[in-house]
């Protein structure tokens, strides 16, 4: 696989088993935004798999951003895998396991994040401890 191909993947990062094109390519690209928590979880996965900076500002709470730098985006995201997400009108939780590579061993990111609906669109705002 080239670095081509890993800026504009075929099948889409998140591993919804869709085309990039038709899933979280959408929300990158900016022709439309997540109506979900969980789809904007997988689409900020996504963007970190493209190295997609502009994308995880804007879809990240003003409140808690951090300043993001492309030295930020230089993990190897490996796959996504969506454990359990709770719907809610205002604020969503979604549990989630990233798996990426470092010293040439897998890894897994485990985290229950908290998205809200801010300016009418959904934004993660920070990882919580538990699902309480």
């Amino acid at each position: 696989m080239t670095t081509a191909s890993l800026q504009t993947p075929s099948t889409c990062p998140c591993c919804s088993g869709k085309a990039f094109a038709q899933c979280c390519d959408l929300y990158l690209s900016g022709k439309t935004y997540p109506n979900n928590a969980e789809a904007l979880m997988r689409s900020r996965y996504s963007a970190y798999v493209t190295g997609n900076l502009p994308y995880l500002k804007k879809s990240w709470h003003p409140d808690t951003c951090p300043e993001l730098s492309e030295q930020d985006l230089q993990t190897k995201w490996l796959r996504l895998e969506v454990i359990k997400a709770k719907k809610g009108l205002k604020k969503s939780i979604v549990e989630f396991k990233a798996w990426f590579e470092d010293d040439d061993a897998e890894h897994a990111l485990h985290e229950i994040s908290l998205f809200k609906l801010y300016k009418k669109r959904w934004v993660y705002v920070e990882p919580l401890e538990s699902w309480d």
